[in-house]
């Protein structure tokens, strides 16, 4: 008996080192490619790569196959990462329409690069910010929810609200009571269509059920 409870503590010992071997493969083959270091510190890579492989005690089998599953996750943002950030400032500013009637296209460029690397250092600052709040992951969220509430609310006040996925998400978190500018609802549903499928499916057979109760009741 004793000899079979060893025997399983060393088959559990490696696969975990298997699996923390594969977790340091991404990050060295992240390390490898320096054009994509902007897209993420290696302190907030590690800090992925951790989260995805830790195990609970006494973890079972479900349990190594949901980790490598996440680790999976993360190692699909280091092959094919998405600059997000990049995306959402050009496309609030309109960038592509905006530089080609610049006065000064150089300038346009010079504070396009300015504005993305601000909005990558104050990313940065939030997500420390997260990760030594002691607060537990859902906590997390509904601080964030928090902030996007106060942009919505902020974005309202402009004359002119930038059209962006990122605005419209900011403005989908606010009170009803105020306006959204015409090209929210055509932006909030193509954000949700970039989904895959099968989400962007339930979401809108759910969105119709609750839309469907809210006309009834009135």
């Amino acid at each position: 008996m004793e000899q079979n409870s060893n025997a399983e503590k060393q088959a559990r010992y490696r696969k975990k080192e298997k699996l923390r071997r594969q977790a340091d493969n991404i990050l060295r083959k992240w390390r490898g490619e320096p054009w994509k270091h902007h897209l993420k510190s290696v302190e907030e890579l590690q800090h992925l790569i951790d989260a995805a492989i830790k195990l609970p005690y006494a973890w079972t089998e479900e349990d190594y196959l949901d980790a490598k599953n996440r680790l999976c996750h993360v190692y699909s943002e280091v092959v094919s990462p998405v600059n997000h950030i990049t995306n959402d400032v050009n496309e609030s500013r309109d960038a592509h329409n905006a530089f080609s009637s610049a006065a000064d296209p150089s300038k346009f460029n010079s504070d396009l690069m300015k504005a993305v690397e601000n909005t990558n250092a104050l990313a940065s600052h939030i997500i420390s910010a997260l990760k030594i709040s002691g607060c537990s992951e859902a906590d997390q969220a509904s601080a964030l929810m928090e902030a996007m509430r106060f942009v919505g609310r902020t974005l309202t006040n402009s004359h002119k609200v930038p059209c962006s996925q990122a605005t419209a998400m900011c403005l989908a978190t606010i009170s009803p009571i105020y306006g959204r500018p015409d090209w929210f609802y055509e932006k909030i549903s193509y954000t949700i269509s970039q989904q895959h499928p099968e989400i962007a499916y339930k979401i809108s057979n759910n969105l119709n059920k609750y839309t469907g109760k809210c006309h009834a009741k009135s």
